[in-house]
């Protein structure tokens, strides 16, 4: 159910699939980390993150682009700390 809600929301707002799969990636990423140490867990939501947001710039997606970058420029400067 939850998934078709997404789809939905993704749909409407115009979102690329390949940009919404990348999302839903991200997030599970996040889940999966929420353990480990700050630092590691930036590091992967970082990778993650840029991978969001190449995926919203090949889309031409300039608003979810800029989102996604500045979330993966914030992970990436934590896991320089």
């Amino acid at each position: 159910m939850r998934s078709v809600v997404i789809l939905a929301i993704c749909t409407l707002a115009a979102c690329s699939d390949a940009g919404a799969e990348e999302e839903q990636k991200y997030q599970m990423v996040e889940r999966q980390n929420a353990t480990y140490p700050e630092k590691y867990r930036a590091r992967e939501l970082c990778k993650q993150g840029q991978r969001v947001a190449d995926a919203y710039l090949n889309a031409k997606n300039e608003e979810k682009y800029k989102i996604w970058k500045l979330r993966s420029d914030i992970e990436c400067s934590l896991a320089e700390l």
